[in-house]
């Protein structure tokens, strides 16, 4: 029955790469108002990518990446705002089962946002590229 199912989402997936355009679906965790800048960010790199789609689609087979933030310096009058900790994780989806792809853990400051987006862009893209290597691999 696994195999099935894992076959079925590499075969929809597969389909979804040959049409060039490959479903990614962002879910936003952000706790603070920096975090949500990240996560805008990001989500307009993917806007922007010829490459990539956002999808609310929860039934067809897709990227999802999870993306949590936190004032790193919460309550703290002289520094809060300044910087934020955040993590993603990559996934694949399909319906209800998650699979874990990659996470990662940071911090950073407010002024260096794109360059964390661009960072998260590019990590999933090479986590997709090297995924799809290894189903071309399997055929």
């Amino acid at each position: 029955m696994k195999k099935g199912i894992i076959f079925l989402f590499l075969l929809l997936l597969t389909v979804s790469v040959f049409a060039e355009i490959i479903p990614v679906e962002i879910v936003n965790n952000a706790d603070d108002s920096n975090g949500l800048i990240l996560v805008s960010k990001f989500r307009d790199l993917i806007r922007k990518s010829p490459a990539y789609t956002i999808t609310y689609n929860k039934t067809e087979p897709h990227f999802k990446i999870v993306i949590d933030t936190m004032d790193r310096f919460q309550d703290d009058k002289d520094w809060e705002g300044n910087s934020i900790i955040y993590n993603y994780t990559i996934l694949i989806s399909m319906g209800d089962i998650d699979i874990y792809g990659y996470n990662r853990l940071g911090f950073v400051g407010i002024k260096h946002l794109d360059s964390i987006a661009n960072v998260i862009y590019s990590e999933l893209d090479e986590f997709i590229d090297i995924f799809l290597s290894l189903i071309a691999d399997t055929n």
